[in-house]
């Protein structure tokens, strides 16, 4: 059987942005190379000549996915030089990546959620660092700290029964008094 040609530019591009489309669709464990380099159009040795592994892969498309997630995150909050600003913008791209999130996790294993979960609370600490530099504060705590504090208890916060039975404006109320609480140390 002849080998399909290898198409000029992107492939290795179009591996991931397939692998991700199928990852969410399926699940990690269900998807398989295979899969994907049917859906590319691509043979099983172009998927190693961009990869060592399904794991390798795995990692660069959640790397993007978080990258493209940081970005459209930072480019929302930017310009939130107050707390009220910020949990304004915050808790619609919250529903919004929850709402995304929902439609994928049920093809996910719960140490791929969490571990997602994770990477998310993470990937945000440097963007939360910034907006809290533009913030009024007294708190000696180093602002990498706050940020670190204010994300896992915000998130905390954005999971708990109570907070999904509140009404948009009660949750805004209880976002910003945690933030406060956070910033007056």
């Amino acid at each position: 059987m002849a080998r399909r040609p290898v198409l000029e530019g992107g492939k290795r591009d179009e591996i991931i942005d397939a692998a991700t489309e199928l990852f969410f669709e399926h699940g990690y464990e269900a998807t398989s190379v295979r899969m994907i380099m049917d859906k590319v159009g691509g043979e099983i040795g172009m998927f190693y000549h961009y990869f060592k592994s399904k794991d390798m892969l795995f990692d660069k498309v959640v790397e993007k996915f978080f990258k493209s997630y940081t970005d459209k995150f930072e480019l929302l909050i930017s310009g939130c030089g107050t707390p009220e600003k910020f949990t304004e913008a915050f808790l619609p791209l919250y529903a919004q990546s929850m709402e995304q999130f929902g439609r994928l996790k049920d093809n996910m294993h719960w140490s791929i959620q969490l571990a997602m979960h994770s990477r998310t609370l993470m990937s945000l600490v440097p963007v939360i660092t910034s907006v809290i530099r533009t913030w009024d504060t007294d708190n000696p705590t180093p602002t990498g700290i706050l940020a670190g504090q204010l994300i896992y208890g915000i998130s905390a916060t954005l999971h708990s029964p109570e907070f999904e039975r509140m009404t948009t404006d009660e949750q805004k109320k209880c976002i910003l008094r945690y933030i406060y609480s956070v910033l007056r140390g």
